[in-house]
């Protein structure tokens, strides 16, 4: 292998030797007996399984508090000796920056992902974790302690396989991340999840007559570092932390945040939100294509749900937020989902018009002659000023009732790698993306406004 481990100022490192690698070269090769898991964990049998989510990471959490209190005792002693015991970018997990830093945060996205992270450790550990304590010999770990555990499974762990699942992988979490990542981590996933064995097993055959496998034991049990792209001599080599984190993720799961991250958005819950009239008829229309809203700047289709009701990296809402205000707007009216589709697909096209340079609503010749249809001069500024006022208030609630300017003088006197610096810049982030979402649909009203004028005389 042409790397070695380095430990510096900012921890262990993997960085190339006096020769450089080319692309799709192994590494490191790791054991997959050396992971630790729920399943190789020795309290296997008494962690709730969860495979997929927030509780895999919890139940992951779960074993992992337990190795660190059994100290030398622990299979993993060497491993455990090998992780950080500060966690810059989970501050509410004991790591840098502290309340001074979360002060910052409060409203703006990360501080929603950390505040609901905080709620959700809480409650494993006080229902699950500390029974589970009570029945082992070990030092029961305080909540700070698993906290610490959460933070290094969220900001370390793999998905390995079907067997293991979420796992802490000695080597592989010794590369830092990057968004231009060098290596990547290679694994067999299609493992029997019963057993993890890689060949044909007895699980695989409950219901067969044939006997057991003849098959060559597969000696090649074993996860891989491979390589993308060539490295350079001497250079420290980077893993990837996957291509769709928001900068309040990268904080909050890994410490640091990026320039421009073109995944960044803002999100706003149901609650948030007026009570809309009928959520069974929002949930019709927003699964429908509406592939008109792809000619536009100002809205976006938007499937995934977590980000339902959004403003993206571009300043541009999701059609589930467009299609929301608009049914608020043409609230009293009974219409079905069949029925409204025209009507929205209309007042859709007059926007997208309005929205060209020059551009002028849809003549009587290219509309259907409904007489109960909106009309779109009274529409579009109505919308626009309820988007307009969701953004300056959203704005208005973060950054601790700093103006913008005084956020970027404060900023400046924080030094690069300062977790208060970057909570700030989240913040200025989010101003500047509903500054601009703001400010292009108040300049689409003035549009419509004027064209109006000029239609009246």
């Amino acid at each position: 292998m042409e790397t070695l481990l380095a430990c510096g100022a900012h921890g262990v490192a993997v960085v190339s030797t006096d020769t450089s690698i080319p692309a799709e070269t192994t590494l490191v090769r790791i054991p997959r007996q050396s992971v630790l898991s729920t399943k190789s964990s020795p309290i296997s049998g008494l962690i709730p399984p969860n495979p997929y989510g927030r509780g895999a990471q919890l139940s992951l959490a779960l074993a992992l508090a337990v190795e660190i209190a059994n100290g030398e005792r622990s299979a993993w002693y060497g491993y455990l000796q090998s992780l950080p015991r500060e966690i810059p970018g989970l501050f509410w997990a004991g790591g840098a920056g502290g309340t001074s830093t979360a002060r910052w945060l409060n409203g703006t996205e990360a501080g929603r992902l950390s505040r609901g992270l905080e709620a959700e450790i809480e409650e494993y550990y006080q229902e699950v974790a500390l029974s589970v304590f009570c029945k082992l010999r070990t030092p029961t770990p305080t909540l700070d302690a698993f906290r610490h555990a959460c933070g290094l499974v969220s900001s370390r762990a793999f998905l390995v396989d079907a067997y293991h699942g979420l796992s802490m992988v000695p080597i592989a979490d010794a590369f830092n991340h990057i968004q231009e990542n060098h290596v990547h981590l290679e694994t067999d996933y299609d493992v029997c999840p019963e057993c993890g064995s890689l060949r044909q097993c007895l699980h695989d055959n409950a219901d067969s007559d044939s006997g057991p496998s003849t098959e060559t034991p597969d000696t090649d049990d074993a996860y891989e570092m491979v390589s993308n792209l060539g490295i350079p001599p001497n250079a420290e080599i980077f893993n990837t932390y996957g291509e769709t984190l928001s900068n309040a993720q990268l904080f909050v799961q890994y410490g640091f945040v990026l320039d421009v991250n073109e995944n960044d958005c803002i999100t706003w819950s149901r609650d948030e939100l007026d009570e809309c009239r009928d959520s069974a008829l929002l949930d019709a229309l927003c699964a429908l294509p509406w592939r008109c809203i792809g000619e536009s700047e100002l809205v976006h289709v938007e499937r995934d749900e977590t980000r339902r009701f959004s403003l993206n990296g571009d300043a541009s809402i999701s059609h589930s937020l467009w299609l929301y205000f608009a049914l608020h707007l043409l609230h009293p009216r009974d219409d079905s989902a069949d029925d409204l589709v025209p009507i929205l697909e209309q007042l859709f096209r007059h926007q997208l018009a309005f929205e060209q340079v020059g551009g002028a609503p849809l003549g009587p010749s290219d509309e259907d002659d409904h007489d109960d249809k909106p009309a779109p001069f009274g529409f579009i500024p109505k919308l626009a000023g309820l988007l307009a006022r969701l953004c300056r208030s959203r704005g208005m609630a973060i950054g601790g009732g700093r103006s913008t300017a005084e956020l970027g003088d404060i900023l400046d006197t924080l030094p690069a790698d300062n977790p208060t610096r970057m909570a700030i810049s989240l913040v200025l982030t989010e101003r500047s993306l509903l500054d601009s979402c703001m400010a292009s649909w108040e300049a689409l009203s003035e549009a419509v406004s004027g064209m109006h004028s000029l239609a009246g005389r």
